[in-house]
C-alpha cells in the first residue's frame, strides 16, 4: 500500500463513494467536489487501485472539515490500518497548516466515532449541537 498526496479521478472516487455506501454521485459532481478539497490524502495498492482515502475541505483558514475518509471493502477490518493511515496524515496537515483557534469538524456515523476520537476529536454534545439539511427538500 502507498500513500500519496493527490486527488483521485472523479470516475474512480465516486465508485469508493458507492462502495462504502455512500449516496451516488455523477462524474461532473464528484469532480467539482473534489477541486473544492483543501487536502487529499489516498492510499493505492501495488496496482494503483484506490484502496481509501479522506478530504478536508472548509474556508482554509477558519473552518475545515474532515470529509470521505473512506476505504475500500476489502481493505476493512483486515488489519490493515488503512483508517488510521488517513487520518494521521489528514491531522498532521491540519497540525502544520491551520491556525490556533480554527474550528475542525466531522461528522460521523456510529461505528467511525471511535476512529475520530483516538485522533483527538470530541463529541461536541451538550456544549454544542450540529445539524443537517438535505440540499434538495421537498417544498
Amino acid at each position: 500500500m502507498y500513500v500519496k498526496h493527490e486527488r483521485p479521478g472523479p470516475v474512480e472516487y465516486a465508485e469508493l463513494r458507492r462502495l462504502a455506501g455512500l449516496a451516488p454521485l455523477e462524474e461532473a459532481a464528484a469532480a467539482a467536489g473534489l477541486n473544492g478539497s483543501i487536502f487529499t490524502v489516498v492510499v493505492r495498492d501495488e496496482k494503483s487501485r484506490l484502496m481509501g482515502m479522506g478530504r478536508i475541505v472548509g474556508d482554509g483558514a477558519c473552518y475545515f472539515q474532515v470529509v470521505d475518509v473512506l476505504v475500500h471493502p476489502s481493505c476493512r477490518d483486515q488489519g490493515t490500518g488503512t483508517e488510521d493511515t488517513l487520518m494521521k496524515e489528514i491531522v498532521h496537515y491540519l497540525e502544520e497548516n491551520t491556525s490556533e483557534g480554527a474550528q475542525v469538524i466531522v461528522i460521523s456515523d456510529t461505528p467511525g466515532i471511535r476512529l475520530y476520537q483516538s485522533f483527538g476529536f470530541k463529541l461536541m454534545y451538550p456544549d454544542y449541537y450540529g445539524m443537517s439539511r438535505n440540499s434538495r427538500l421537498p417544498v
